[in-house]
């Protein structure tokens, strides 16, 4: 029992050196994990010190420019309560010219009626007027101017008849008459 219980001993011995030597070399691998890790978080500590040395410039910068963007907004804020009130100023107006352009709209329609009303009135005038115009035209060429005509013709024959009457003798070819001229 002694050798067996010495083997086991010995196995045993044996298994914790393995995890011993598992162990060892887990730690080896942890060891330099963690220098890795340590020269990664130096050189980030570098670069932050580094970005911690150049921002604060920019930092008091943006706060100067904060400052002023402030001030900016305040006085955007009154330009736009200035075109609020003008705006409300500018719909008021607009108002009362769309009622003025109303009112003045139906007058101008009542005043369009009245002219159309008028013209019409001028036209029906015209048009009775010449009407009237014509029919006594007419009249005067029937009753006046066709007898008159009629009374020259029979003048000019008469005159014509004594003249060739009295002359007696013919009237030499040199000379013209109106009727031939017109004639010719």
């Amino acid at each position: 029992m002694d050798s067996t219980l010495t083997y086991f001993i010995a196995i045993g011995v044996g298994i914790l050196l393995l995890v011993q030597v598992a162990v060892f070399v887990g730690l080896y691998y942890l060891a330099r994990r963690l220098v890795v890790m340590a020269e990664r978080a130096t050189q980030l500590q570098t670069r932050a010190e580094y970005l911690l040395t150049n921002t604060e410039p920019v930092i008091k910068l943006a706060h100067g420019l904060m400052g002023e963007l402030k001030q900016s907004a305040d006085y955007f804020s009154q330009g736009v309560q200035h075109l609020s009130a003008i705006a409300e100023m500018a719909k008021d107006e607009v108002a009362e010219v769309k009622s003025l352009m109303g009112d003045t709209t139906a007058l101008a329609r009542r005043e369009v009626e009245r002219a159309r009303d008028k013209v019409d009135q001028v036209q029906n005038t015209l048009a009775v007027a010449t009407d009237q115009f014509e029919r006594t035209t007419a009249l005067v060429q029937q009753s006046v101017l066709e007898p008159a005509r009629e009374f020259s013709y029979l003048m000019f024959g008469l005159r014509r008849a004594l003249d060739v009457l009295l002359a007696g003798r013919r009237l030499p070819v040199d000379r013209a008459y109106q009727d031939e001229e017109m004639f010719i």
